[in-house]
């Protein structure tokens, strides 16, 4: 499978940024929905939207860097100081080489978000609700994106399953079938999308009213746990933490507890108020 790049005249564009552009816009749309279902403030985001945009980008960019640091450091090993510097920058830049962790992303922009929330003085709990269902769009759109761009492949899968696809490309380092992860990534969340939007309608209804935040934390607990459970069947190389687990993988996890935990907190005094 080869369908990473659409030649274009002299330039290559990406599949994959193309189907995340995509992915992009649709989530943008849908947020402008749910922020007027929140009755919040869209001026707070348009105002920011750069620094909204590309602090979590450059956080994302920095978690996939790394991930990927060893390989990284075979192309300095002979350079000069100068030389390190330049290579550095070429190689941080090129995105397409690693692409930009979306767990990173996510993390950066809720820590970004919540210190601007907290200075402006806006209901942080609120605007997370409100961020939930457009955040799972863009995740599956990533998710599309990189099975045509080979992001966040999968392990190698006997070649009698089913499901099993193959890349001829020089960043994938499995030239046998793997396992498509990425296509289960795009279904799952899907399904997670699908009753979230349902939990959604019900968490606005004057009668059952969520107090909030839950939703927010419901949510991402079920979205980090399928991000943890997910990276079993990825291959890529990633950072290898206490010598068993990838470090998205510990991450995820790691939201998922936090989440729960949060969730836990904030429906403890209101749980006649939580109806399912």
């Amino acid at each position: 499978m080869n369908f990473d790049v659409i030649p274009l005249g002299p330039f290559l564009i990406s599949v994959g940024g193309v189907i995340l552009l995509i992915g992009f816009f649709l989530s943008s749309f849908f947020l402008i929905f749910t922020t007027r279902q929140k009755n919040l403030p869209i001026t707070f985001l348009s105002e920011n939207l750069f620094i909204f945009l590309l602090i979590p980008l450059l956080i994302g960019r920095i978690g996939s860097f790394i991930q990927m640091f060893n390989s990284f450091k075979l192309r300095i090993v002979d350079a000069g100081f100068l030389e390190k510097i330049i290579i550095f920058i070429k190689y941080f830049f090129a995105i397409w080489e690693g692409s930009i962790d979306p767990v990173w992303v996510i993390l950066g922009f809720l820590i970004i978000f919540s210190l601007f929330s907290i200075w402006k003085k806006q209901s942080i709990l609120r605007w997370l609700d409100a961020f939930v269902l457009p955040s799972i769009i863009a995740v599956i759109f990533v998710h599309i994106g990189g099975f045509f761009s080979a992001w966040g492949y999968g392990k190698p899968v006997n070649k009698d399953f089913f499901m099993a696809i193959s890349y001829d490309l020089q960043n994938v380092r499995f030239s046998g079938p793997i396992h498509p992860v990425q296509i289960y990534g795009a279904v799952l969340y899907f399904v997670i999308l699908l009753i979230g939007m349902k939990l959604w309608h019900k968490s606005n209804q004057k009668s059952k009213k969520w107090k909030d935040g839950t939703f927010f934390y419901l949510i991402t607990f079920f979205c980090a746990l399928l991000n943890g459970l997910l990276e079993f069947f990825r291959g890529n190389a990633v950072k290898i933490i206490f010598d068993f687990i990838r470090l998205p993988q510990a991450l995820s996890f790691s939201l998922a507890v936090l989440s729960l935990i949060f969730f836990v907190l904030n429906t403890h005094k209101e749980k006649k108020n939580i109806h399912f």
